[in-house]
């Protein structure tokens, strides 16, 4: 499977309005078509993931094809991510080798689409992404 495939099939799952993929180095290896996340966003999310104290996300929230989420928890040992922009909001998974970006728009709620990013991630590490 592609990576677009990956990407594509969360959002056709319905608990997610975009996704990326993104590789630990900040590059943009997949991302829904209407979601343009910059290289410079790429990179933020990518250097405040590999973060464990979670201090970039703190002071700079996080930052996505325009929108900027506020950080509700950022979790480094667990490779794990949560933002909130009013009704809508981010989930972000680290595997071994990339991150999953999950958006959530109003009508979607945060614990489906958290379930599905992670479990995307899941597989990932499961193949040895």
């Amino acid at each position: 499977m592609s990576w677009q495939e990956y990407v594509d099939n969360l959002v056709a799952g319905g608990k997610v309005q975009h996704a990326a993929l993104l590789g630990i180095d900040g590059s943009v290896w997949a991302q829904t078509k209407d979601f343009a996340l910059t290289a410079e966003e790429a990179a933020g999310v990518a250097g405040g993931m590999g973060e464990a104290s979670g201090a970039y996300f703190q002071a700079n929230g996080c930052t996505c094809a325009g929108t900027k989420y506020f950080t509700l928890r950022h979790m480094g040992d667990e490779g794990l991510y949560y933002g909130k922009k009013g009704a809508a909001g981010i989930c972000i998974a680290r595997s071994t080798q990339c991150l999953v970006v999950g958006i959530y728009g109003e009508g979607q709620t945060p614990g489906d689409a958290n379930i599905a990013v992670e479990g995307v991630k899941d597989y990932l590490v499961s193949v040895s992404y």
